[in-house]
């Protein structure tokens, strides 16, 4: 499987830009409903207030706008009609299933900006969707999980996502339903830690997704000056987990769940940081094998992929997309030619 992603911030933006840009992933401008936007790397590059709705919904023209974009660039792979699935957390896919099935299905006629040595270009793809499915995004990981590890009947799996992290023991059938948890994402750190400094220093109207970069790099430029933040992300990564996620799991996981198993995958954006690694390791350390799945930021998506693939028995016709509150990932399954793998 193949996957491309970028940052899920937008930006309306009816401006001319004349930058040269190699490469769409990074200067997607498209069209929706008659306005125009920056998206991914591009609004955090040229954008004043590049934004999005916390978990947003099909309604939502955040959403929307991911969520064209993703269908841009899987026209950029990927021949069409194609069997789509995306995700939202447990407690909302019911809710935004047919929204979401309104919204992709179909033909969709987008209109993009192109970018070349300082000359724009609008542009038209034709992008159809034969069928749309909605799945958890817990299932998607744990299947992404399952398909890369096929010797491991259950495990638990901990999603650590912007703006939800979900848990849940899973088997060869799914998903043990009374097991699975749903709370507030790493987000609830990275706001405790903005709050621990503008205490003393004034952040420019920075929104939550630009401090973002700071938060994971640990570092940030404050009135011209470097200031190393690693130690205030560290201790709201331990608040987030001791007030959040340790006593979510300590009220739903019982003692006889962990004699189905001793394996525990971390996956997710969030997941992404040492400290809560070890904070997961130190509490279950006695008890269970706790490891990071390879890159995690699309686990979601790939997961979505390969339902679709049950779904369409043709794999170049099955594809899977994780508009997240971070990235917006899309996964397909290359080519024979391309990766003889598939």
């Amino acid at each position: 499987m193949k996957s491309v992603l970028f940052p899920s911030v937008i930006e309306n933006h009816d401006n001319a830009l004349q930058s040269a840009i190699n490469n769409l992933v990074d200067g997607i401008k498209i069209h929706q409903n008659g306005t125009q936007y920056i998206v991914g790397n591009l609004a955090l590059e040229e954008g004043v207030s590049p934004h999005k709705i916390v978990n947003a919904n099909p309604q939502d023209i955040d959403y929307q706008v991911l969520g064209g974009s993703g269908l841009l660039l899987l026209s950029q792979y990927k021949k069409t009609p194609v069997t789509l699935t995306v995700g939202f957390p447990y407690a909302t896919y019911k809710a935004n299933q047919d929204a979401a099935v309104q919204f992709f299905k179909g033909k969709h006629d987008i209109l993009f900006d192109t970018f070349s040595f300082g000359k724009t270009r609008t542009n038209k793809v034709a992008v159809e969707v034969e069928r749309v499915e909605v799945i958890p995004e817990i299932l998607g990981c744990s299947l992404a999980i399952r398909s890369e590890r096929k010797g491991s009947p259950e495990f638990f799996v901990v999603s650590i996502g912007y703006g939800t992290f979900e848990a849940c023991l899973t088997n060869k059938n799914g998903i043990t339903e009374r097991t699975l948890i749903s709370g507030p994402g790493i987000r609830y750190a990275i706001n405790q830690a903005m709050r621990e400094l503008k205490k003393t220093y004034y952040l420019d109207l920075r929104t939550e997704h630009q401090f973002d970069k700071n938060f994971q790099m640990g570092k940030i430029i404050i009135n011209r000056r470097p200031h190393d933040i690693s130690e205030i992300r560290s201790r709201a990564i331990q608040s987030y987990y001791d007030e959040i996620i340790s006593p979510s799991l300590r009220n739903v996981w019982k003692d006889d769940d962990f004699m189905n198993t001793n394996l525990l995958f971390l996956t997710g954006g969030g997941s992404l940081y040492p400290e809560l690694l070890e904070c997961f390791k130190k509490e279950f350390g006695g008890i269970l094998e706790t490891s990071l799945v390879d890159d995690p930021t699309t686990s979601a998506s790939r997961g979505y992929a390969i339902w679709s693939n049950r779904i369409n028995d043709d794999k170049s016709a099955a594809a899977g997309m994780d508009i997240g509150n971070a990235q917006t990932v899309v996964t397909f399954f290359e080519n024979k030619s391309e990766n003889e793998e598939f």
